[in-house]
């Protein structure tokens, strides 16, 4: 039988904590941050991020508004706005998205609702390249939280990666 490995998921915990109380207080946008949303984004984009659940919606604004406050781009704003679009195909709760991320987080195999979530960011980069989304929107729905990948703006990653760690 294959050995679990549950250290790298001990350190998602702290990060899980916050994102499953995040998840259950959000609230939905105002209609002056819905505003706020469409005037950064393109139509195909804006129907992308609308297509969220009400608390990926807040999520991603918060995480857009952070990294505007720390000097992120336009495109940085943006990238924040719709990094998780994907996850609106597993269509889980709170409750499943962590147990999702913990199962992940010790190579526990997923199937189903659970494996779409894992992979939600290839499926939202895939949706954002058909909307032709700016590259760095791209590659962040891809490849956060990971390493920086080639050709993007190492100031623009740092900035969106620590804006959604912190959510």
């Amino acid at each position: 039988m294959r050995r679990l490995q549950v250290q790298p998921a001990l350190r998602l915990l702290p990060h899980l904590i916050r994102r499953f109380f995040g998840f259950l207080r959000a609230r939905p946008l105002s209609p002056r941050e819905q505003t706020w949303v469409q005037v950064r984004l393109e139509p195909a984009t804006s129907a992308l991020f609308f297509a969220q659940a009400p608390q990926d919606q807040r999520h991603a604004v918060d995480v857009a508004t952070r990294a505007a406050a720390m000097g992120g781009s336009q495109d940085a704003v943006v990238a924040a706005l719709l990094h998780d679009v994907g996850k609106r195909h597993a269509d889980l709760g709170a409750v499943g998205r962590s147990l999702a991320t913990a199962l992940g987080g010790i190579r526990f195999p997923l199937r189903g609702r659970y494996l779409i979530y894992r992979d939600h960011g290839q499926r939202g980069a895939a949706e954002l390249k058909e909307a032709f989304a700016p590259s760095l929107a791209i590659a962040f729905a891809a490849g956060h939280p990971g390493p920086l990948p080639e050709g993007q703006d190492q100031q623009s990653w740092s900035i969106l990666a620590e804006a959604d760690h912190v959510a």
